[in-house]
Formats: C-alpha cells, structure tokens, sequence
C-alpha cells in the first residue's frame, strides 16, 4: 500500500519494540515539528488518537493507534567518537496499539494477523488510507443490504469524515456514556437525524407509496427531546400535567390490564406465599369474565371445580407417600370431602350444556363411606388402602380430564391467562365479589383472608393515588394502547415523554414499556420478526437500570429484569437499544456488556472509568485515560460498527435536543426573563385538584398473627 514516490516523506520513525497488541516506535531525529507535510496531504504525527501504518509485506500494512508519547535524553558519542565529550540528543517515543491490517484494494480489517519486525517503518497515512480506516464500507457481498452512516469528523484528522455500519450500530445495543453536558442526548439526537437523513433518498415511488420505514422510540426521562423531533400532532400541547405521559404531544395511559402477571404482584407488592396465588387467579378470572362470551362463565366454572379436584387429588397421592404420618388418615377423608364437593357443583352445569356425567364421579360422589379411609383411626393407611387409594385417583383423574376436553373443545371460551392482555376496569379489584368467589375454592378460607387483608390495602392505595394514575384509568383497546406505543407509518420517530412521573413510578412505567415492545416483536411469525426493527432509546438509563442492590425497591427489580433480557434477547426479534447514561456504574453491567458500540464522552469519577473499562476490550481501556478531558460533543467511537476506535466530533443536530446548559451571565442580565414561580406553583398544585370520590370497600381489621411476615 504505501506509495513508494512519496514513502520517505511519510516515514517518521521505526519499530523498537514489539509486545502483543503494542508496539513501540522511535521517531526519527530530524522529525521535530508536529506537523508533517507530503505530496497532496498535511498531517500530525505524535497527536494522541492518530495513527500509523507498520508495513509487513507488500501491499499490506498493520495500523496501531497512538496512545502514548515521550520525550528522553540519550548519551551519545560525537561523530569522531571520541570518549572525552559526548554530546546529549533527544529521544522521541510513541506507543501504539495495534488494531488492524490494511491491503491493496480491500476495506480495512479489524485485528491482526502479522505482527511488525523491529526496525519496520512507521509511516504516516495517506488520504486514501485514512479513508479505509475511519470511514467504513461494507464488503461487496454486502453492498446492498449495508451502508456507510455518517456520525461526524475525526478530531485528530481535520475534515475527516467518521462513518460507521448502519446496521451494526442500530441493530446491537448501543452505550452513550458521558457526564451531563458532555454531549449524550447531542449524539443521540445526531445519530437518529443521520439515519434518517440517510434514509430520506430511499423513496423510489413519486406518489409516496414507498418511503424509508425507520422506527425510533425514546424514553425521554427530562422531556428534551421535542425540540429535536418536532411532533406531527394538531391537537397536542406544551403544557405538561403532572403524572401523565405523552407520546408526540398525545395524552398517553398505560392501563393496569396492560401489565402481566409477573409486573401486577410487583406493583402490589404481593408476598410469595399466599397473596400470589389468590392474585393471580382474581386477575385470571376477571380476564376470563371479560373476554368470554355469553356463557362462557359457567364453563369456565366447571373448569374450575375440574383444576381444583386435580389439586386436591394431588395432595391426596401426596400423602400417600407418607402412610404412617400422624392423621393421615383423617386428611385423605377431609380431601375426600373436598373433592365430592366441587363434582357436585359442577354436575347441574354439565347437565345445563348436555355433557356426558361420568359414571365413576357419580358412583365417587354417592359413595358414603369409602373403604379405604375407614375406621375408627385417623392416622395410619394399610397398604391395601394405600393401593386403593392411588387407583381411585387414577380413575378420577381420567374422568375428569374426560370433562375437561368437552369443555375446551366445546370452542366457546377463550385460553384466557393471567398475562393476557384483555381490558378490564381496574377498581373491580376494589371489589369483594373476585377475591370471595377465588378465595372460596380454597381451603382455610378465614385464614386466607387474613393472609390478603395487607394485600387488598395495597391495592386501595396504588388505585388511590394520583401519582400512579396513568396504571389506573381504563385505557383504550390493546390495539390502540400499541399503535399509540409505536405511531403511524410515517411515525419515524415516537418521542414517550416520560417526565412529569414521579420517581417510584418511572421504572414500572419504563418495564412495562419496554416489555410490551418486546412481546409484541416476539409473538410475531418467526419469519417475520425482524422485519421493520425498532431501536428503542433509553435515557438517563441510570435512574431506572441500576446494578442489583439489596433491600431496592420492587420497580428497579422489574425494570433490570426486562431491559437485561432485551439487551440479551432483543436482536432476535428486530427490538434493540440505545442506553444513554451519566453513570455507568449505576447502570446493570449485564446491559452494558451487551453493548457492541459505545460513544463514550467525557467521565471524570473514577470509579465510573475503572468500571467501564471492565467491559471494554483490553485493547482499547487505554483509550479510556483521555476522556476526562474531552471536549464537549467529542466522543470515542468503539465497538463493531467501526473499523478502530476513533476520536470523533459528533456532528450537530439540527434542531438540537433541548438540554443546553445554562448561561448564567447572560441569563442574569437587566433585560433577561424572571423564572415565574406562580406558573410553576399552578401546574405542581394540579394534582392536588379533587377529582370526585374514590369508594373504597371496608376491610375488617384483623389482629397481629405469627402470619404477619407472609404480608
């Protein structure tokens, strides 16, 4: 590669010394100045960040990055070699990390396959070559499903343009790392517009039937995007109201239905032991209630009493297992009697719909004194009754599966669970209709009542309070709630204003959001699931993706928990991630180590470089010792959508994101605007404003029991 007329221009030093991914280079004693010129080019030498190239065979060269320069003295002899007066010169190293090969005629190649000999040349790159190395190009097998995408210049070589691979930079996630006003919500801002600049050429029908399909969504934790992405809505407003969300200026509600199992017990914080399972089955069937058609509630009840003898039959062969238990016996005879119960309620129903009543439930429901669990004892089983014991389960067993098919095959009623998505009113769980008729399928049904009191008190709260309020209305259809989430077609961009929440509700909010985006890509045809991708922006990442911590709260648990399995999960199915932080510390390094790029600006704690340095590549943690002086709107550019690592100016968004310092100088002149505090106050005091009457059921109050930790 390197041109052999001008190649002595561009030699500056030679190979000392070989480790690894490092070399080190002596430059030669007439390069004294910075600045080196040569045929069509004016280039650095020692600047931090440049590069040089290291030939190792013809047409083929190796590129190290400059991460280190000096300067020392040598004792050397004077030109007669004389020993009485020896004369002092200068010594000038650098050291560079090596970070690919370059050939004649083919794009640069990340890694390196020859290593430098000593006393190889270094020489500095011509124009071509620096093209190869800061600004990427797809192979050409690959010419048409990849392009170059345009980020800004490098810093190092003036006018230099830094692009990268469109794809792999929005299909993987993404870190922009940097303290506040370094330039995160800059290049993210300036990324989107790039991409969708790119795009904007891609119209190949003039009557506008095809037009680029690109898909952003931010989370827009400080409401600064609006400015950058001006919305297309008539009827939105700047005004903001506390506890809402909006989505393009749209009033947006994410209903309590919306949620799953798993995000409910989190949002009410039930225990483990019992309050879960009656949770879980209110939320069920009042699912169930509303997606089944006229009469699918009484088959839904036969199903019921079916899952409860499967239940009760299991703990039957349970204690089968344990014959000589203390009142075994007696539990047997007690489930028993559980069992006749719940086929007797379910025989009229069966009746009602013309279902075949089995003649082993009727003979198990008329017998009145079961041979097996006779007697005048309550504890012992013989092992004949034991054997007795297990074929009656058996044949139970059978006829009720028996009755379950007819019911499902029937085609009336829905295969409705806990996580589906069906509407309903959230104050029905003010009710005590839902939890009465789950409870009464239960045994020790005082005692569970006891168990939930604390529960249903939770539930009252959330649904009562304001600043939970966008978990609480009704909402629209499952249909709307997601193309609110995702926009129109020429949507491009959906900007989730996400700043008015309080802060315990901002990580629920953030979950669900971002779960539900997940599960829609992931329910699609296999086929079809990256088709139209999204890339879904997280900013300020820190106040609701934070490392586990013990004793965090519920919200913080689930938000990890779903943006951990996006980052790990999301690439299959078109959903990816831009995480925007202040903090890497603060933020889950489960995310941070699925990053494959990251635009790091300046850092200044410490502790936030050693720890992101913990997840970078050995050879590029040395870039890492220069960002606490970066400027602002200048970043590293690592990861695989680049060739190397590179010191980029991030190019300005036009229109900027709205996260401008403040000028207080300029801000506190004589003429300069008074922040006005009665407008402020109005808009904080609004949630205050009475919005009728919440009836709230009465709960007993029950005495401290032994119980209270199952709370």
């Amino acid at each position: 590669m390197p041109d052999i007329g001008t190649k002595s221009e561009r030699e500056v030093g030679r190979v000392i010394a070989v480790s690894n991914y490092r070399v080190t280079v002596l430059l030669d004693s007439e390069v004294r100045s910075q600045i080196r010129s040569f045929p069509y080019q004016i280039t650095t030498i020692t600047q931090i960040g440049g590069y040089l190239l290291f030939p190792v065979s013809p047409g083929e060269s190796v590129v190290g990055i400059i991460i280190w320069a000096s300067e020392n003295e040598m004792i050397e002899p004077d030109e007669e070699k004389g020993v009485t007066l020896q004369l002092a010169r200068a010594r000038r190293i650098l050291k560079l990390n090596l970070i690919g090969q370059l050939r004649e005629h083919e794009p640069f190649k990340p890694g390196v396959s020859v290593y430098p000999n000593l006393d190889t040349s270094a020489l500095l790159p011509a124009h071509s070559e620096l093209k190869s190395i800061l600004e990427f190009q797809p192979k050409e097998e690959q010419q048409e499903l990849d392009t170059p995408l345009p980020l800004g210049h490098s810093s190092v070589y003036t006018g230099q343009d830094v692009t990268c691979s469109f794809n792999d930079i929005l299909a993987r996630p993404l870190g922009v790392i940097g303290n506040t006003g370094s330039g995160k919500s800059w290049s993210v801002a300036s990324l989107i517009q790039s991409s969708l600049e790119k795009l904007s050429g891609q119209i190949k029908n003039a009557s506008g039937e095809a037009y680029p399909k690109p898909k952003f969504i931010i989370l827009d934790i400080n409401g600064e995007y609006k400015n950058a992405f001006p919305s297309k809505a008539t009827s939105g407003s700047s005004t903001r109201g506390l506890n809402e969300v909006y989505i393009n200026d749209e009033p947006f509600v994410l209903p309590l239905w919306a949620l799953n199992l798993n995000e409910i017990e989190y949002y009410f914080e039930a225990s483990q032991a019992s309050q879960k399972p009656v949770l879980e089955r209110v939320v069920t069937t009042i699912r169930e209630r509303v997606a089944d058609p006229s009469g699918g509630e009484k088959l839904r009840e036969i199903l019921g009493e079916v899952e409860n003898s499967f239940a009760n039959l299991d703990v039957v062969h349970k204690n089968t297992c344990f014959p000589t238990e203390a009142y075994v016996k007696s539990k047997v005879k007690a489930l028993y009697g559980h069992i006749r119960s719940s086929i007797s309620k379910m025989k009229p129903l069966l009746a009602e719909f013309d279902f075949e009543y089995p003649d082993k439930l009727q003979e198990f429901e008329d017998t009145e004194c079961d041979s097996e669990v006779s007697g005048s004892s309550d504890h012992e089983l013989s092992p004949q009754s034991v054997t007795e014991i297990q074929q009656r389960i058996n044949s139970l067993k059978m006829n009720l599966e028996k009755i379950k098919q007819a019911v499902l095959t029937r085609g009336i009623i829905k295969p409705i669970t806990a996580d589906s998505p069906v509407p309903f009113d959230p104050k029905i769980l003010l009710k005590d209709e839902p939890f009465t008729t789950v409870i009464s399928r239960f045994r020790g049904q005082e005692r569970i009542q006891e168990y939930i009191a604390t529960l249903r008190l939770r539930i009252q709260r959330k649904l009562a309070d304001k600043r939970w309020h966008i978990f609480s209305d009704v909402g629209d259809t499952f249909e709307n709630l997601l193309k609110k989430m995702i926009g129109t077609d020429t949507d491009f961009v959906n900007v989730v204003d996400c700043s008015m929440l309080a802060n315990d509700v901002l990580p629920y909010f953030c979950a669900v959001f971002g779960r539900i985006l997940l599960e829609l890509r992931g329910h699609a045809e296999r086929e079809k699931r990256i088709v139209q991708p999204y890339v879904l922006v997280l900013e300020e990442a820190h106040n609701y993706l934070k490392p586990p911590r013990e004793g965090e709260p519920l919200g913080l648990r689930l938000a990890r928990e779903t943006f951990e399995r996006i980052a790990k999960e999301g690439r299959k199915f078109g959903l990816s991630l831009i995480v925007a932080s202040q903090r890497p510390s603060d933020v889950s390094a489960t995310v941070l180590s699925q990053c494959a790029n990251f635009i790091v600006h300046r850092i200044q704690n410490p502790e936030d470089i050693d720890y992101f340095k913990k997840v970078l590549p050995l050879g590029s943690r040395d870039l890492m010792d220069q960002v606490p002086i970066l400027a602002p709107g200048d970043g590293l550019l690592m990861g695989s959508s680049v060739n190397v690592p590179v010191r980029v100016k991030v190019k300005k968004p036009v229109p900027p994101p709205m996260s401008e310092t403040p000028r207080p100088w300029e801000a506190w002149q004589p003429m300069k605007d008074i922040f006005d505090i009665k407008e402020s106050m109005n808009l904080w005091l609004r949630e205050s404003e009475p919005e009728g009457e919440v009836d709230l059921p009465k709960l007993s109050k029950k005495k401290k029991t032994d119980t209270e930790n199952d709370q």
